[in-house]
């Protein structure tokens, strides 16, 4: 009986611990989400690009180059899809912007997908998606 109550107490912390590394996943996806956002709503790109995995990050910096005369007004997260089982997410973001030569207001629709890596040791969520082109 007593052994049966050991197996069942470390069974009950097998999974409090998964169920708050889970959590802890969740956790630092909406921060990196927040963050990324953010920045990107400031128009700073060189900054957000730090989000972005290292397969993408020259593309990356190249598409927050062509943008450098791009100011965002807002954004707002449509829909947030996050897979714990895959370390994956995706998240469909709408953001208002205005190129400084025309001011007009227009919307575009950011495609992010996110990843969760281990890059050089640090695991961390990472975009695996650019940044939308202004048009």
């Amino acid at each position: 009986m007593r052994n049966l109550l050991l197996m069942l107490f470390i069974a009950i912390s097998l999974i409090s611990c998964a169920s708050i590394a889970s959590m802890q996943s969740r956790e630092a996806f909406d921060l990196s989400l927040e963050k990324y956002n953010q920045l990107v709503r400031w128009s700073e790109f060189d900054r957000a690009a730090f989000f972005s995995a290292a397969s993408i990050n020259e593309e990356f910096r190249e598409r927050a180059k062509a943008a450098r005369n791009v100011r965002i007004t807002d954004y707002q997260v449509i829909n947030v899809n996050y897979d714990e089982k895959a370390q994956e997410a995706s998240a469909v973001v709408t953001l208002s912007y205005y190129v400084l030569t025309s001011g007009i207001v227009n919307k575009v629709t950011d495609n992010q997908k996110w990843v969760y890596i281990d890059e050089g040791g640090v695991k961390s969520w990472r975009l695996k998606s650019l940044l939308p082109e202004f048009r």
